[in-house]
């Protein structure tokens, strides 16, 4: 490659990657076409007042019809062909609309959360975190109360999960049952006044529905009973009894893990819907490999373009014989699932499609105010005289963090910890360098715990450490670069004239300018002067990944927290979001592609360096031509301006990792100036031998005389060939 388009590769390798980031944040990843996969919409959900069975009037009333557009999607179901009972409904009962409360937010010392219940759906009204904050001020707040007394601030700082919808005929409240299909009737769950609260414990409460005949017959009992462990799971014993002596078909139905909140300051919206699952057995027949949870995602934005989706099995996943274990939603930091009854010792069943045989979604809401609900069907099982069907399982409800993930069942043996992912988007799966990303993970966890005990210093220390590692590459590219600069500005007038001499002949001009440049012994091979920052832009994108979905380093600042003393400066509070050295907003304020949360200092620091950086290390213009000139013109404001606009809210440890880096090699360069300044770098005219050339002892000088010696012979032969022609 000559030296000129070598110049020219520069520039647009540095416009595709910040065209590459751009078109990340701007169009959203694209979800497999499951055209064959598409559910078929609940038609009728409204029941009719005579008992509760369906209402088959093909005129739906209003509030049936708005219910039929939110109610999860009802995939295809095979028919049976089995005769209903007579009349089925179910039991009223009058209730109390008193709240019912496992968890506690004041006690956060033994409980992660408050878990809320209502009678609707015998579910979630909401689940919020006792030693989690909304924001970093929340935080601050709560932990002076906590530490000093003083007025208590509000429940509402602290970090809301889940929480109930209200719809037009029910309430959908979180993993709540829906309905109920025996031998094909559909009796709703929804309502409050089918469920009696028959125990509730410090830590548990029971739920119970009664399904009756037209006589008051019991036929079925339904019990869901709901536990809270000390840490950030749940469990639902949940089963469906048949009281009668004949066998009947059950299919149920209940709202899975919905759409979590986005981020406040919505700089990027990762909310997905994640998969686990397992190899058929024609590949592990033994179950001994991992849950996989790679191929299958759906990104939020995606998931909202069809009103009704199903979103497990897809062709592929049939095709392919997966088995289903866990399901979750996940925003940038947390995660609700569901997942298979494995015990605390990690044994059990890894497989839950005998409980979960579909799941389907449904969209609420336009623009930003969308939502979705997702639907878990159980597969059409029969159960037998006095049996009872198990839907038994387990929920997660925390934060995305390796340490707990990483360590404690039944999430080992789940393989749950692939949850965490540091993947800006499923489009740029590759160039997220996600096994980078989890290798710095452990690197800067390691420094802050057991060196410098401080996120600011860790990221401060993983730069020396980055730097130390390039810096014999750093120093030879400066050398060459140094060298290459003079020898182009030397040779810039002969080749001016070979420009002039052969204005037609390009690869003349190309071929002549090769033969001065190895006179002087030098050549493009040599010429590793961006090198460095492009063996950095990996480390750049994992970190940036690292840094913007890492939970552990949420809520944490920089130095011990310094700024913080000054009077709650916000500056550098939160490293996992934009610096604020000037204080931020109170609403998000919309700009282009971004949602400002304050005034921040570090990218306007980071274009101010990246200009004396390009001045101090680039002080001559290797450029031949116009072009050159202005194509580098446009390299160095894309890096002045282009940068730290893209880089505005990104997380503050990212744009403080890449100043502290651009300024550490400001100090390495000048260094590295002093030993190039002792060093001839003078061009000198090297003596062609006559035949072949002298061959150079490194590989990279090799290769160029190599090089030049067949673009030589290619010339000779040209000619050649030119001369018999005329004496032909």
């Amino acid at each position: 490659m000559t030296p000129q388009a070598r110049r020219r590769l520069i520039p647009l390798l540095v416009v595709f990657l910040a065209g590459s980031v751009l078109s990340v944040l701007i169009f959203g990843p694209k979800k497999p076409n499951d055209s064959q996969n598409q559910p078929i919409p609940e038609t009728s959900v409204a029941l009719a007042e005579n008992g509760g069975v369906e209402n088959t009037n093909t005129e739906e009333k209003p509030a049936a019809k708005e219910a039929a557009k939110i109610a999860p999607a009802d995939p295809k179901v095979a028919n049976t062909n089995l005769k209903p009972f007579e009349v089925l409904s179910l039991k009223k009962y009058s209730t109390s609309q008193d709240p019912i409360i496992l968890g506690s937010l004041t006690d956060y010392k033994n409980w992660k959360m408050e878990v809320v219940f209502a009678n609707d759906g015998a579910g979630i009204t909401s689940i919020r975190f006792s030693d989690i904050y909304e924001t970093v001020d929340d935080k601050l707040a709560w932990n002076q109360f906590r530490e000093s007394g003083g007025e208590q601030p509000s429940f509402e700082k602290l970090y809301l999960l889940a929480t109930s919808d209200v719809f037009n005929d029910h309430v959908a409240t979180v993993l709540g049952a829906y309905q109920v299909v025996i031998n094909d009737q559909k009796l709703s769950l929804t309502s409050s006044d089918v469920w009696e609260v028959t125990n509730t414990t410090e830590n548990s409460v029971s739920f119970e529905a009664n399904v009756v005949d037209a006589n008051e017959n019991n036929i079925a009992v339904i019990q869901r009973i709901w536990t809270l462990s000390d840490g950030y799971e749940l469990h639902v014993a949940q089963t469906i009894k048949n009281l009668t002596g004949q066998e009947f078909t059950v299919r149920w139905l209940q709202y899975g893990p919905a759409t979590l909140t986005v981020d406040r300051s919505r700089y990027m919206d990762r909310r997905r819907f994640r998969f686990g699952w397992e190899l058929s057995d024609e590949f592990d027949p033994d179950h001994a490999a991992p849950i996989q949870s790679v191929d299958f995602l759906y990104e939020f934005t995606d998931a909202t373009k069809d009103s009704a989706e199903t979103l497990w099995p897809t062709e592929e996943t049939t095709d392919g014989g997966f088995k289903l274990s866990w399901f979750a939603s996940t925003n940038r930091y947390f995660s609700l699932a569901v997942m298979p009854n494995i015990n605390g010792e990690g044994k059990g069943n890894r497989i839950i499609t005998d409980k979960i045989d579909s799941i389907t979604s449904s969209v609420k809401g336009a623009n930003d105010d969308q939502f979705i609900l997702t639907g878990l069907w159980s597969p059409a099982t029969s159960v037998a005289g006095g049996a009872t069907y198990d839907l038994t399982m387990g929920v997660y409800a925390g934060p995305l963090q390796r340490s707990i993930l990483d360590n404690k069942q039944p999430y080992i043996a789940l393989n749950m910890r692939e949850m965490v992912l540091y993947q800006m988007s499923s489009m740029c799966a590759i160039c997220t360098f996600q096994w980078l990303a989890d290798f710095l993970g452990v690197v800067l966890t390691t420094l802050d715990q057991y060196v410098v005990f401080d996120w600011g210093l860790a990221i401060v220390l993983l730069v020396l450490i980055v730097r130390g590692i390039l810096h014999p590459i750093t120093k030879k590219s400066q050398i060459n670069m140094q060298r290459f600069g003079k020898v182009m500005q030397k040779l810039k007038p002969e080749i001016d004239k070979l420009k002039q001499k052969y204005p037609n002949d390009p690869k003349r001009v190309q071929s002549e300018q090769m033969v001065l440049m190895q006179k002087y012994g030098v050549n493009p091979f040599q010429m590793l002067g961006c090198l460095p920052m492009f063996l950095q832009m990996p480390i750049w994108i994992a970190l940036y990944a690292l840094l913007y979905f890492m939970f552990d380093i949420r809520q944490q600042p920089a130095f011990f927290g310094i700024f913080q003393m000054l009077g709650d400066w916000p500056f550098l509070a939160d490293l996992s979001s934009a610096d604020h050295f000037f204080g931020k907003f109170d609403t998000p304020k919309h700009f282009f592609l971004w949602n400002i949360t304050g005034i921040n200092l570090l990218p306007i620091l980071m274009g101010a360096i990246f200009f004396i950086q390009q001045k101090y290390m680039s002080p001559q213009s290797m450029a031949t031509s116009p072009e050159q000139a202005s194509q580098q013109k446009i390299m160095r404001i894309m890096m002045v301006v282009l940068f730290p606009m893209m880089l505005y809210s990104a997380p503050s440890g990212l744009t403080l990792y890449i100043l502290t880096s651009s300024s550490v090699g400001i100090i390495e360069s000048k260094r590295i100036r002093k030993h190039i300044d002792q060093l001839p770098l003078e061009p000198q005219s090297a003596t062609l031998t006559s035949g072949k050339n002298k061959k150079s002892k490194d590989k990279q000088g090799r290769a160029w005389t190599d090089a030049m010696e067949a673009r030589r012979k290619k010339v000779q032969n040209k000619a050649k060939k030119r001369n018999f022609k005329k004496r032909d």
